[in-house]
């Protein structure tokens, strides 16, 4: 026999050794299905409630209110007295509030300058006339122009100092002419308490800032790249007005969409303006964060590039190594693509379904199973493979941690809040944070996951 026949022959030995010792895999693709239309911009509400304590409202309002609310002006008696009256306040505005309602104590000093009978002289004095202890009461809510709105009437008044004039050496008691006179004139005070309470509080100064701030680039992650969420707020409104001795408290709701950015910090060049107050009978007391993350196949593939690399696997019908694995999107499913060597070489085909896994945080891919053509190939060649647990090791390897980027959204939100200069005069709480996963979409570059965040946040205002 010579040395060609040998060598053939050892060849062909060889050959129909491989084919016994490893099997070939080539399936076809998968065919490549419709995608679900783009999850579009999400509303997001961030619900909260604006806390400010009653006596720095008090005082607001005392630095806002004249001491003369009512100024000089000529009164005619029924007798045809010409009489010249002013109304000063002698002491601090109280307050109070019980019963969605707010309760005004102020002492007031009547002034007249026109005695009895001298009413044609040029150089009268002004004297006082009388004294009392004034309550009023008003509804509180909050006007379309961000102003605290009250419609203060008054409620009852004590006599401190009794209406009397001095004519000729002797004192008349004057008290129905100084009760018709403040009649005349109460709603002159009445205005005057709810002008000072008109500028003593502008909402819109507390809650613009939150306004501008809440617009600003957050960064919710660094690694494997910067994540940014940009928040976009379009409306607000506000509930009636609630609270206790100590504090007023006003519900409110803003309206915003959140997009997400990979990269550097995105640069905002205009700013929403504070927009016109809406009222609502009632709001939700949580915010509700409508958060949709965006998860590239690229990042998909670097874990299961970290995961199943060069990973060999000790099965029962023999070894299998992993030489790389990727992912990509086809209609409503995930295909993984594994080249494989060993017992079995060639290219595998697994399909499964995206999950959000609330409980950890993660994308995963669930129900994984070789995809129909992968399957017919195997039974052709290596059906031992299709009963193994090569299937949960791909699964297992499925698993795309996104705690990084979602659990920490609250926690991410109080810090650029009390950095900003609206943290100097406000605080911000939020607390009862839950995900719930709203929809997984699968796009032709990477998986849509919108996660609705709720949480409630209370906003409280530390001085005025």
């Amino acid at each position: 026999m010579n040395i060609l026949r040998i060598t053939g022959l050892f060849v062909l030995l060889v050959f129909i050794i491989s084919l016994n010792g490893c099997h070939r895999v080539r399936p076809d693709a998968p065919t490549q299905q419709d995608f679900e239309p783009a999850i579009t911009d999400p509303v997001s509400y961030m619900a909260g409630n604006l806390t400010f304590n009653i006596r720095d409202l008090e005082a607001k309002i005392n630095r806002a209110l004249s001491t003369t609310l009512v100024p000089e002006a000529t009164f005619e008696g029924k007798t045809g007295e010409a009489w010249r009256l002013r109304v000063e306040r002698t002491g601090p505005v109280h307050i109070r509030y019980a019963n969605r309602r707010v309760y005004f104590s102020a002492p007031l000093q009547v002034w007249y300058s026109n005695p009895i009978g001298l009413r044609k002289s040029k150089n009268r004095k002004s004297r006082p006339l009388c004294a009392l202890a004034v309550n009023f009461t008003s509804p509180v809510g909050v006007g379309p122009h961000w102003r605290l709105a009250t419609k203060s009437r008054f409620e009852d008044y004590q006599w401190t100092q009794e209406p009397k004039v001095q004519f000729l050496g002797i004192k008349i008691n004057v008290k129905k002419i100084a009760e018709t006179i403040l009649n005349k004139r109460r709603a002159d005070i009445e205005a005057a308490i709810d002008q000072a309470v008109h500028d003593g509080l502008r909402l819109d100064h507390e809650v613009g800032k939150i306004w501008r701030d809440i617009q600003k680039p957050l960064r919710i992650a660094k690694v494997p790249e910067n994540i940014w969420l940009l928040p976009k707020p379009f409306s607000i409104a506000a509930a009636p007005v609630y609270g206790n001795s100590q504090q007023i408290t006003v519900p409110i709701q803003i309206a915003f969409r959140v997009r997400t950015r990979l990269g550097p910090m995105p640069t905002i060049d205009t700013l929403e303006r504070l927009p016109r107050l809406l009222r609502r009978q009632n709001l939700p007391d949580s915010t509700r964060l409508e958060v949709l993350a965006f998860i590239p196949y690229s990042d998909m593939n670097q874990v299961l590039t970290r995961t199943l690399k060069q990973q060999k696997l000790d099965l029962a019908g023999g070894n299998i190594s992993i030489k790389s694995a990727s992912v990509y999107g086809t209609g409503r499913q995930l295909i993984l693509k594994a080249d494989v060597g060993g017992k079995v070489s060639g290219i595998l085909y697994f399909h499964g379904n995206p999950h959000y896994d609330t409980l950890t945080n993660t994308l995963r891919m669930e129900a994984v199973d070789f995809d129909v053509d992968t399957k017919e190939r195997l039974f052709a060649t290596a059906d031992w493979l299709l009963h193994d647990h090569l299937r949960d090791t791909i699964q297992a390897a499925m698993i795309i941690p996104l705690r990084q980027q979602i659990s920490t959204i609250p926690e991410k939100i109080e810090t650029a809040f009390a950095h900003a200069k609206v943290g100097e005069k406000t605080t911000l709480n939020i607390n009862a944070f839950r995900l719930v996963p709203q929809r997984i979409i699968v796009r032709p570059d990477g998986v849509q996951v919108l996660i609705k965040v709720e949480s409630k946040v209370a906003v409280k205002i530390k001085r005025l």
